[in-house]
């Protein structure tokens, strides 16, 4: 079966969320290692990164994941918001190591005032970079987008020209978002829709790329390109929708991160729950 988890702060530090953690029942966790709106990271404690790391292997909570600041734009043109991009994420990488998580999610970015392509090789650059660098074991996982305006990963094929890109591409996986995907144009409502989806993705980057579910409803239409999460059962994919994922023999093997509002978020990962014991 598997794990479901959902999306936390840490304003409080580590400590205070690895509580969070376990008090929910998580049995797999996400959260920001900096603002989410900014760029600037707290220093880490020793004694409160040796204490997560305890708690997350005596909770058997994993995967953990670290999700990079929505400030955080590879794509960019601009160089200074690009050399930052590099540093954040390479910091977060470091950061990542540092409290034993498995994955850090990246959104692509936008390519803003240049092309598709452009960004497309900007992102490959600051990922080349980084990776070069960087001895850790962690992952970095592009995640789905629903193409709002100039954002990349609005659909398998440019995920897939970043990663053909990054020479280090085995250090690369996917985080695919439930909310973002449908509102990029790809149906998981039904059986057959979600056939196609897996289908898509085999022609491109390969299921075996991908390691982790966001789940979030979605308050906009199939294909709109509009970001909005909704709680589970409460959107436009409904209940009936995150069955048919929880059923499907490959995407049912992948931990799930539910990142809905916090008021009602342990619902949301309840009601996944049921629908996993019902699968």
């Amino acid at each position: 079966m598997p794990a479901i988890g959902a999306h936390l702060g840490i304003g409080k530090g580590l400590k205070h969320t690895a509580g969070q953690a376990i008090e929910m029942q998580l049995e797999c966790m996400q959260f920001f290692l900096r603002n989410p709106r900014g760029s600037k990271a707290r220093q880490l404690k020793d004694s409160e990164v040796a204490y997560f790391k305890t708690a997350m292997a005596q909770h058997r909570i994993k995967p953990v994941v670290v999700h990079v600041a929505y400030v955080c734009n590879p794509a960019s043109p601009d160089p200074g918001l690009h050399d930052l991009a590099r540093n954040i994420i390479a910091e977060d990488l470091e950061r990542s190591a540092v409290i034993g998580a498995d994955y850090l999610v990246l959104h692509p970015g936008s390519f803003t005032t240049s092309t598709p392509a452009e960004g497309i090789e900007r992102v490959a650059l600051v990922l080349n970079q980084v990776l070069e660098a960087d001895q850790s074991r962690v992952t970095v996982l592009l995640e789905t987008m629903s193409g709002q305006g100039t954002e990349l990963g609005r659909d398998f094929a440019e995920l897939n020209q970043i990663i053909k890109m990054v020479n280090h591409s085995e250090r690369i996986g996917v985080c695919f978002d439930t909310c973002h995907t449908y509102a990029a144009g790809y149906d998981c409502r039904s059986k057959a829709g979600l056939g196609r989806i897996l289908q898509e993705i085999d022609r491109s980057f390969g299921r075996e790329r991908i390691k982790l579910i966001h789940a979030n409803d979605c308050r906009s239409e199939l294909g709109s390109h509009r970001d909005r999460h909704a709680h589970i059962g409460e959107g436009s994919i409904g209940l009936s929708g995150f069955g048919r994922i929880l059923a499907d023999p490959f995407l049912s093997t992948l931990p799930v991160i539910v990142e809905t509002p916090s008021q009602g978020l342990l619902e949301d990962v309840n009601r996944l729950k049921k629908l996993r014991q019902h699968n």
